[in-house]
């Protein structure tokens, strides 16, 4: 079966009207006349985590390397022959500066700057916060500036799904930004799973699973009930996803937090995570050639004990559970059912240019240490 398609690099969504984009005309210049439009999407919100999952590449048909979520279109019948573009906003490390050299006779040219967002800042951010992106396009050495007011995201909110009119954009993908195998709680889990089991690294995949479990039990870890939806339409589906700190921190993650974590551990370990969404709940998997594995992460901690039997019990339910939860959605995880329903493969993200925000944030602070995007289509065809 196909999992739920995946388009990170997919054609801009049509902002809304006043929202989210902006044209501004200016004819100072007689010989050099031109419109330029801004965008932000999706609807004038920014989500600093989509932009942190991303390698950064080239955009065929423009200049920059950002993901298209800001953007500048420059149209007019004779372009100057340099641009220069800069952008600003609260919560940026610098401000965005990009450069394009226009061929003679060029009637369009659009920008795609790379905003690099200060990670401190926004692990500050709690909810979202209204402020102005602040624009200036320099040409002939005049220099226009605009104002456009957003919305900004905290790192923890992450977008699934966007509908603007006739458009459907399907961001699953981003949940595998939230799954990092080199976070250091990662190293913590596997080093209690280790010092635990000493047949851990001989076992299968099955028992060092099963190790895991033992070892979030061990913590303390259990299910929290909270709805994690931060937002469910009409035109942006979101919900918070904790950070594994945070989670090691509290000792609580609810199905999205858990699936997550469990996820990035699998990873880490060389297995092909799965994660699966449904409505309102997740629960997590890996494959293993043509045969997979599903476990119910609400059952973690369940009734209370922290004994290894006691673990190895809820365990054997969870594993039992996710394949009965499964069996039920499995016929509509076939990219046709979204928002609800999402099947994420991890290892097919990552082969996409989608990397872990921890390597995103990163990537922002020594941008050539970015790791490189892979050729190939953006688009998810299925499972290989």
């Amino acid at each position: 079966m196909r999992p739920l398609a995946t388009a990170p690099y997919r054609r801009p969504l049509r902002t809304l009207v006043g929202a989210s984009a902006l044209a501004l005309a200016f004819a100072a210049f007689p010989a050099r006349a031109f419109d330029w439009q801004i965008d932000v999407t999706p609807a004038g919100e920014l989500f600093p985590a989509l932009q942190l999952s991303q390698s950064p590449r080239p955009r065929a048909g423009g200049f920059g390397d950002g993901d298209g979520l800001v953007s500048v279109s420059v149209r007019g019948d004779d372009l100057p022959r340099h641009l220069r573009l800069r952008i600003d906003t609260p919560g940026l490390r610098r401000p965005a500066v990009l450069e394009a050299d226009v061929e003679a006779g060029t009637h369009r040219v659009d920008l795609h700057p790379r905003l690099e967002w200060d990670t401190t800042w926004l692990r500050a951010l709690d909810g979202t916060r209204e402020q102005a992106l602040r624009l200036g396009l320099e040409a002939d050495g005049v220099t226009r500036t605009h104002r456009v007011d957003v919305r900004v995201h905290a790192l923890d909110d992450a977008p699934y799904y966007v509908r603007e009119g006739r458009d459907r954009v399907d961001l699953g993908w981003a949940f595998a930004g939230y799954v990092d195998p080199h976070d250091a709680v990662v190293d913590e889990i596997l080093a209690d799973a280790r010092a635990s089991d000493a047949g851990f690294d001989r076992g299968s995949d099955l028992h060092r699973v099963g190790a895991v479990w033992a070892a979030l039990e061990r913590r303390g870890l259990r299910y929290d009930a909270g709805d994690p939806a931060l937002s469910r339409g009409p035109v942006v589906w979101s919900q918070r996803v904790r950070l594994p700190a945070a989670v090691w921190r509290d000792r609580r993650a609810n199905c999205i937090d858990s699936s997550v974590l469990i996820a990035a551990v699998l990873e880490r370990l060389g297995m092909r995570a799965l994660i699966v969404l449904v409505p309102g709940h997740a629960f997590v998997g890996y494959r293993d050639g043509e045969r997979a594995e599903y476990f119910e992460t609400t059952l973690l901690g369940a009734a209370g004990g922290r004994a290894d039997s006691a673990a190895a019990n809820h365990f054997a339910a969870a594993r039992a559970a996710g394949h009965a939860r499964w069996r039920r959605v499995a016929a509509r995880l076939d990219g046709r059912h979204g928002p609800d329903y999402a099947l994420i493969d991890i290892g097919t993200a990552r082969a996409y240019g989608i990397i872990p925000l921890g390597a995103g944030e990163r990537a922002s602070r020594h941008p050539s240490e970015a790791p490189p995007a892979p050729a190939g289509s953006s688009r998810q065809r299925g499972l290989p």
